[in-house]
């Protein structure tokens, strides 16, 4: 027996062991394996290397030469045929060596972290024989599998009904279609004759006492005359009963194995004349047999259950029927017209039985893949169940997993056929207001495709607002637990709570968490909102959803740059300057937000130019209003430097010496007054960085309209001459006086300014400096000149 202290020698000689011993273990043992009379001393060295392997740490794991993992490979899937001493042990250790190679929670993201390219490709390599191997073993089997499928043996059927099942899902393609036929003749066999009387019970005492033939009931109780399904009851069942459920249990995952493996086809996708007939000859057995089985579902679903537990399995059997029945109608259009009629009463009577459940989802699912076969407008009820049904179950995750998922599997066509997307936003957004963490991936995806002309601002101003929207949801869950009050609509609420239960607030309340979309972009109120949810800011929750706003944002105003649209850009200019002084006062999502708008503001004007035109008004008002500055400094600035930069003939032919005029009295109105503050000691720091950026922009305004060049010269003479410069830093103050004599020496060339403050577009192809008449050809020059003389 070794010692513990042999086996920690062994363990730490293991530890130390160099790649250049392993190099040379793994060749020896590479020569031994091919030699049956070494088995020995093979399975010797294997058991050396499994204990490398397992004593390396993990950033220094060796390196094993992808020769060696293939005959390892090779040995464990010829085992059978290796019948020579020790090959059973030389077999199990190469197994574990293998094991130990592969990465054992996820192998993918392990072989990229853990190991190099070379290490990487060898582990891959290891994977994908692996998978052959596993591969072959499964088609190797398949006929054990059919005859447990054949035989009389009750755990033989269940194994192979299972193993047949997983063996459709993943390689049905491979499987030859006479026993997938066969298979889904069982499968309508056993869900169509189960018996109807119980088992008897297995504990009796007394083997002569005989017990009577009870048939098993119904889920309320009575008497079952129909066929026996999954949720007929019985104290004990008999083999045929529960193979009958066995088979429910498995047919939707084989009846969507079968199909999407010979046709190609998804859940959602419809089936192709050439492969129809063949489809048909799988399943069609099996499809009028599902149907009525499923029916039968349908039918037990509504009988009132005497137990909790057997109103669950109602919920659950109801789910799996109307999934199967969605699938055989997609297999089956003959099938569709009566399934219809049946799945339309089920969901008037679940929407009658105002409970909620978690079937009309499914049911859902099937008008929108059915509804054009039977002619049969579904918009009713899309809408009972994105606005009424979402509204009040917006909670269930559960429930709204499904929703989810139902809209991200089938985002083009529904954004193409239907309008939930853009009629139910508000709504939608609930469900990632009250779940930030589950579902933020699925809304990046999904919010392209709710945004057009009439909604993008709409959803704009929503997702400025969703952290209000949780925060206002969660004040109405937690009135829901609270007495009812009412505040008296002259007294100003203390909390939030006050507010929700005062008539004055309580509308706010009702817009922010709307169903619906078309209730306006916002309200005038909305800094009202803000504050009366103060108290929520704190909360998680509202935390969490407030940092997905930048995320959200980023991919509105991408999805906006697509538009190709300057009317609507022109519209968006004015709400994003006034909404970037109303947001939910939460210091880093204001912080965030206003990065966003100013870089945004700078890439909308340089793609749309013209709104700097079109939109002068507005632009001008804002800018002309020096207490914008607080709070909003970089959006500010940006928007100064997109006015000197984008007003210009170059950019947009609208653009005349009077639009020039305006913006530059504007600014020249602003510096004055910027150049005033300075004369207090505790003036604005962002002050100097505002000035500088005006000073440019005067500028270049002045170099394009040649009226304005005395005016600006005497502007920024005036600006490097300022008394009040001295109360700057000096390196501040000497920045800005060196600026301003820059460009005034720029601008007493007016025929060379207009080229160095607004260099022709070409500067930015790869050949504009071969133009001979560019700044580059002529500093060029100017430079050959000088040294020349």
């Amino acid at each position: 027996m070794a010692t513990p202290q042999l086996a920690e020698s062994t363990l730490k000689k293991a530890k130390e062991a160099t790649q250049e011993e392993i190099d040379n273990l793994c060749t020896t043992i590479s020569e031994l394996l091919t030699q049956p009379d070494k088995s020995s001393e093979a399975s010797s060295l294997l058991r050396q290397l499994f204990i490398i392997l397992q004593a390396s740490e993990i950033n220094a794991e060796p390196c094993i030469p992808p020769s060696l993992i293939k005959s390892m490979l090779h040995i464990v899937s010829t085992t059978n045929q290796h019948k020579g001493q020790g090959t059973g042990s030389k077999c199990q250790l190469c197994q574990m060596v293998i094991s130990e190679l592969l990465p054992m929670d996820n192998p993918i993201d392990g072989l990229h972290c853990n190991f190099s390219l070379e290490e990487t490709n060898v582990k891959l390599g290891t994977l994908s024989l692996l998978q052959d191997i596993h591969s072959q073993c499964i088609f190797n089997s398949l006929p054990d599998i059919v005859k447990w499928l054949q035989s009389q043996d009750f755990e033989k059927q269940k194994s192979g009904l299972f193993l047949m099942t997983l063996v459709s899902y993943a390689h049905g393609k491979s499987v030859q279609t006479g026993v997938l036929a066969d298979t889904s003749k069982k499968l309508s066999q056993w869900l169509s004759s189960a018996s109807l009387c119980q088992a008897p019970n297995p504990r009796t005492l007394n083997p002569f006492r005989k017990d009577e033939e009870n048939s098993v009931t119904e889920i309320d109780g009575t008497a079952n005359t129909n066929i026996f399904t999954v949720l007929s009851l019985g104290q004990y069942y008999t083999e045929d009963q529960l193979l009958n459920v066995f088979s429910f249990s498995c047919l939707y995952k084989w009846i969507l194995g079968v199909s999407s493996s010979l046709a190609d086809v998804s859940e959602t996708s419809c089936v192709s004349p050439d492969t129809e007939v063949i489809i048909q000859k799988v399943v069609g057995a099996l499809v009028p047999k599902s149907v009525d089985y499923c029916l039968r579902v349908l039918e037990q679903s509504e009988r009132k259950a005497k137990v909790q537990s057997d109103v669950e399995l109602q919920a659950a059997c109801l789910i799996e029927a109307v999934q199967v029945l969605d699938m055989v109608c997609t297999l089956d259009k003959g099938q569709t017209a009566h399934v219809f009629q049946e799945l339309k009463r089920l969901n008037s009577r679940l929407i009658q039985d105002c409970l909620p459940s978690p079937a009309l989802i499914y049911i859902l699912k099937f008008y929108f893949h059915h509804s054009s076969t039977v002619v049969h407008d579904p918009r009713e009820t899309f809408r009972h169940f994105f606005s009424t049904i979402i509204s009040a179950q917006f909670k269930d995750q559960g429930l709204v997993y499904d929703a989810v998922e139902f809209l991200y599997s089938n985002l083009s066509e529904l954004a193409d056929t239907t309008n939930i997307l853009t009629a139910f936003f508000p709504n939608l957004f609930k469900i990632l207001a009250w779940h930030p963490r589950l579902f933020m991936n699925e809304f990046t995806m999904i919010l392209p495709a709710m945004m057009n002309w009439d909604t993008s601002i709409e959803i704009f101003h929503l997702l400025l607002d969703l952290p209000c929207m949780t925060a206002a949801l969660e004040v109405m869950e937690k009135v829901k637990k609270l007495e009812p009050s009412t505040t008296p609509i002259d007294v100003e609420p203390s909390n939030s709570v006050d507010a929700f239960n005062s008539p004055r607030f309580r509308p706010l309340f009702n817009y922010i968490t709307r169903s619906e979309s078309g209730q306006g972009d916002t309200i005038d109120r909305l800094s009202s909102l803000h504050s009366v949810l103060k108290d929520c800011q704190g909360s998680t929750r509202v935390m969490v959803c407030s940092q997905l706003v930048p995320i959200l944002l980023r991919i509105w105003f991408k999805s906006v740059q697509t538009s190709e649209d300057p009317a609507f850009i022109g519209l968006l200019i004015p709400v994003i300057l006034e909404r970037s002084g109303i947001i939910y006062s939460i210091p880093e999502l204001i912080e965030d937000v206003h990065r966003i708008f100013a870089e945004e503001l700078v890439e909308l004007c340089g793609k749309f130019p013209e709104i700097v035109v079109h939109q002068q008004c507005e632009m001008a008002e804002f800018l002309h209003t020096t207490a914008n500055l607080a709070g909003r400094l970089d959006i500010y600035a940006n928007l100064i430097y997109a006015v000197g930069e984008y007003s210009s003939l170059m950019h947009t032919p609208d653009c005349t010496s009077d639009v020039i005029g305006k913006y530059y009295e504007c600014l020249e109105v602003v510096t004055y007054e910027l150049l005033g503050h300075l004369t207090s000691p505790d003036h604005d720091s962002s002050i100097p960085k505002i000035v500088s950026t005006l000073m440019s922009a005067l500028t270049k305004l002045a170099s394009r309209s040649h009226d304005l060049i005395p005016r600006a010269i005497l502007c920024l003479t005036k600006i490097s001459k300022q008394q009040s410069l001295v109360l700057l830093k000096p390196f501040t103050k000497e920045f800005l006086m060196h600026r301003a004599t820059s460009l005034i020496s720029i601008l007493k060339n007016p025929d060379s300014a207009s080229m160095i403050l607004s260099p022709n577009q070409e500067m930015y192809t790869a050949k504009w400096h071969l133009n001979n008449t560019s700044m580059p050809s002529i500093l060029r020059g100017i430079n050959r000149l000088l040294t020349q003389s």
